[in-house]
């Protein structure tokens, strides 16, 4: 009886750590960005208590290694977006011109251009010009 009751407390007490782990911090991909270009056209398509959403057409410069030379990119509230010292930044301060590299979630609708979610989004430009 008195091995079934610490069985029982060493279960609750393992319940209770996991329960209370919370959100699992956001990092950027450890991988190449799937689009490493510039935000030529951003569109506001909603917004949410902590965030917009918001949708981009990134283009990859000339001479800018690449796996796509254009991209719609959906950014909503589950994109981690930093700036290239690692800052988090919020999606309404994206602005057209931003040069970016895109990591892209799940599955990517082969079109001209592909269409994707975006994971992750790190804006390359100097910190002041956010």
């Amino acid at each position: 009886m008195n091995i079934l009751l610490k069985i029982l407390a060493y279960s609750l007490v393992i319940v209770a750590i996991v329960s209370c782990r919370g959100d699992e911090l956001k990092r950027m991909p450890d991988t190449l960005p799937d689009i490493n270009g510039k935000i030529t056209s951003l569109t506001e398509t909603g917004t949410t208590e902590k965030n917009s959403r918001l949708q981009l057409l990134v283009e990859a410069g000339k001479g800018v290694e690449s796996a796509y030379p254009q991209a719609s990119v959906k950014v909503d509230e589950n994109t981690l977006i930093e700036d290239k010292d690692g800052k988090r930044i919020k999606a309404g301060q994206l602005k057209e011109g931003h040069e970016v590299e895109v990591w892209f979630d799940g599955a990517v609708m082969e079109s001209m251009p592909v269409q994707a979610t975006a994971v992750a989004i790190r804006v390359t430009l100097p910190t002041g010009k956010l």
